[in-house]
């Protein structure tokens, strides 16, 4: 069979595609979620504190619900987890439309209000962590394996996309339009949808387990837990590619804490306008992501995150540093090789750089990880990625925004950018000395939908 390159291949496969518009769907509904609480929080009781509440409420259950769903995810059937999970957070943005309306009415003590808002967020992010893993798992089951790099740079370009289109697009326009209430009900009809969608998806198989019945369901758990976590530390490939995604997931945290003060603090501008110095480094993403699908064909694929970690660095290190001028700096014009830039036009230049390093280290990072883990214990493999880079991040998110306080936000950014450059060396030396060794077997073929054969399969991918 010959080798398929770029994204018709991906395309033409019905069950990815059905797979690929209920990720839409979806992310769009949950990167649509966070803001419009923290709205409906300002809109009711105009309190920092309690908006504050609604990050914690949203970021805790990937640690406390990852690596559950990882032993829940290598049990059952994939498509059940996603079907089951999105349907249960229709309910969940249905509740919130609900407490929305008693809210804006005041129709709701303000404290029990808070409180079940709180409660129906925790629990729809952590319906989302049996999803996400869920919907990794279920790529690599619908793809064949020389296209699997194409799949994954398509969901990376669509996180993206949505994340622009949920926060600048969608939601200031369904607020505005529907109303608060009106915004959390589409919510819960993108949920809807999605469900369906995935409801068509063949139904994958569940690999039977050995089960030692005198063995108590919690020493199970945890030592299947431990697996997991074994499995990764013994594959040094895998350990890498985790870690990778682990950096770059810290990174982007500490950035969208520190964008709304960067752009308010210290340039001077709108806090809401803090999306569109960062949103450049989405051009950035995309750009990459076409061509990290031919690159990881023609070049070792430890290269590819070499040269992302030097453009985040350079990226990071430029923002930073055109933030040291303070409010001044937008209007300040820079001479650079004879040309006069002022500081928009190269924000617009250090951000999509460091976009660009984004994706060519995240995108082989998470290829790296379907491939080198086997059907049985996929899921548990990522769920551990998740909840490593969700444990890392909280603490250094504090860290971050304390020392912010004390020695400035571009200061911060600086040090994240000086940082990279040491880490992409010692990644570098360690990656190139070991053994390439072919992904590791899974499911020969995608599942083929009612009515195809194999070679139909073939003549698609």
């Amino acid at each position: 069979m010959n080798q398929a390159q770029g994204y018709p291949p991906v395309l033409r496969n019905l069950n990815f595609l059905k797979l690929w518009i209920a990720q839409i769907l979806s992310l769009m509904a949950l990167q649509s979620l966070l803001l419009l609480a923290l709205i409906l929080i300002e809109q009711v009781n105009r309190s920092s504190i309690q908006t504050a509440g609604v990050v914690v409420a949203f970021s805790l259950p990937a640690v406390i619900f990852g690596p559950i769903a990882g032993i829940i995810l290598d049990r059952v059937s994939k498509k059940m987890i996603l079907v089951v999970s999105n349907l249960a957070r229709v309910a969940s943005q249905a509740l919130l439309a609900l407490l929305a309306y008693l809210g804006i009415t005041h129709s709701i003590d303000p404290w029990l209000f808070v409180g079940l808002v709180y409660i129906t967020i925790f629990i729809t992010s952590a319906i989302g962590q049996f999803f996400s893993p869920a919907e990794g798992s279920m790529i690599p089951l619908v793809i064949h394996r020389e296209n699997l790099l194409a799949a994954n740079s398509l969901f990376t370009l669509t996180i993206v996309a949505i994340q622009v289109v949920a926060l600048i697009v969608y939601v200031p326009i369904a607020v505005k339009t529907f109303g608060i209430f009106g915004a959390f009900v589409s919510l819960a009809l993108f949920y809807g949808v999605a469900t369906v969608l995935l409801f068509l998806l063949p139904d994958d198989p569940v690999i039977p387990r050995e089960t030692n019945h005198a063995e108590s369901a919690i020493r199970r758990g945890w030592r299947e837990i431990g697996e997991g976590w074994q499995y990764v530390i013994r594959n040094k490939l895998l350990l890498v590619a985790v870690l990778q995604f682990a950096l770059v997931f810290m990174i982007v945290s500490v950035l969208g804490e520190q964008a709304p003060g960067y752009a308010s603090r210290v340039l001077g501008m709108q806090t809401e306008d803090a999306v569109y110095v960062f949103s450049p480094a989405g051009f950035g993403i995309v750009l990459a992501s076409f061509f990290v699908v031919r690159l990881g064909q023609r070049v070792p694929r430890f290269i590819l995150p070499l040269v992302g970690m030097f453009c985040m660095a350079l990226g990071l290190i430029g923002l930073g540093a055109l933030g040291l001028g303070g409010r001044q700096t937008v209007t300040t014009t820079f001479d650079v090789a004879g040309i006069s830039l002022t500081a928009v036009w190269l924000i617009g230049i250090m951000s999509p750089l460091a976009g660009i390093g984004l994706a060519l280290v995240l995108i082989p990072a998470q290829t790296a990880v379907q491939e080198q883990a086997t059907d049985d214990i996929r899921g548990r493999v990522l769920t551990v990625q998740l909840t490593l880079a969700n444990a890392l991040s909280i603490p250094l998110l504090v860290a971050a925004g304390g020392f912010a306080d004390v020695f400035g936000i571009p200061q911060i950014v600086i040090a994240l950018g000086v940082l990279l450059l040491p880490l992409a060396f010692l990644n570098w030396r360690y990656v190139r000395r070991l053994p390439q060794p072919p992904p590791l077997p899974y499911h020969t073929q995608p599942i083929p939908l009612p009515g195809e054969t194999a070679a139909m399969i073939e003549e698609t991918n």
